[in-house]
C-alpha cells in the first residue's frame, strides 16, 4: 500500500505513488475551492474505506459517480443552480445545429438585471444573492422541460428556446418581464438563414436587448 502524500490515507499499491497529487489536480482543475474541496474528502473516504483489499468493481463504479459528479458541478453556476457561461455556449452551438439540421425554429432571451452593483453595496451581496435567486427560480418555473436558462454574469442571464419562433420567444420575455419588474431588461432573437452561428444569434439579442432600454 503506498501513502497519499499528507493525507494520512493509504492508497492501493495499482495506484500508485503518485496517484494522490494527480487526483487532487483533476478535481481542482474542474471546480471551485470549496467544491473541490469537499469532492476530495469524499474521494479520501472512499480510499480509506477500500483498506488492504479493495473492491475494484465498487471503486470503479464510485469512480464513475465521482467524474459524473464533476462533469455536472463543473457545468452549473453555484448560486443560481441554472447552467454556466461555459455550458450554456456548448448547449447553444449542439441547439444551433440541430435546428439547422432538422430546420425547425429556435429562439433565445437574454436578460441583463440593473442596479445588482448597487443592491450589493448598500444592502449587502446576501441581499444581490436573493435577487438573484429570485430571477432563477421564476425562469425556472416559467421554462419548458426542454428549454436551457443559464446565468451568462454577474447579473446577465440566457434562456435558450428549441422549436419556438420569434413571436413566442417574445411573449415568454414579455411575461417574464412583468414578473420580475422594471430592473430586468430582455432582448430576443430567432435563428434564421442570416445567422451563421450561436454567437451570431446571442449578438442580435444584445442589439434587442440595447434597442429595447
Amino acid at each position: 500500500m503506498d501513502y497519499g502524500p499528507a493525507t494520512g490515507i493509504e492508497l492501493p499499491g495499482a495506484l500508485g505513488a503518485d496517484a494522490w497529487p494527480r487526483i487532487e489536480a483533476a478535481v481542482h482543475a474542474s471546480l471551485a475551492a470549496p467544491q473541490a474541496a469537499s469532492l476530495l474528502e469524499e474521494i479520501r473516504d472512499a480510499l480509506s474505506s477500500a483498506g488492504g483489499a479493495p473492491d475494484w468493481e465498487e471503486l470503479a463504479s464510485e469512480n464513475a459517480r465521482l467524474e459524473h459528479e464533476i462533469e455536472v458541478t463543473a457545468s452549473v453556476d453555484p448560486l443560481t443552480g441554472l447552467r454556466n457561461r461555459s455550458r450554456f455556449f456548448e448547449d447553444l452551438r449542439r441547439e444551433v445545429a440541430s435546428a439547422r439540421r432538422h430546420e425547425t425554429p429556435l429562439s433565445l432571451i437574454v436578460l441583463d438585471v440593473d442596479d445588482l452593483h448597487a443592491v450589493n453595496e448598500a444592502q449587502g451581496y446576501d441581499a444581490g444573492d436573493r435577487m438573484l435567486l429570485s430571477i432563477s427560480e421564476l425562469l425556472l418555473t416559467r421554462l419548458r422541460v426542454s428549454d436551457i436558462a443559464a446565468r451568462v454574469g454577474d447579473d446577465d442571464f440566457a434562456v435558450i428556446l428549441p422549436h419556438t419562433p420569434l413571436d413566442g420567444a417574445r411573449t415568454l420575455a414579455e411575461r417574464v418581464g412583468e414578473a420580475l419588474g422594471d430592473g430586468v431588461h430582455a432582448g430576443v432573437a430567432s435563428l434564421d438563414a442570416d445567422v451563421t452561428s450561436g454567437g451570431e444569434l446571442l449578438q442580435r439579442a444584445d442589439r434587442d436587448l440595447a434597442n429595447g432600454r
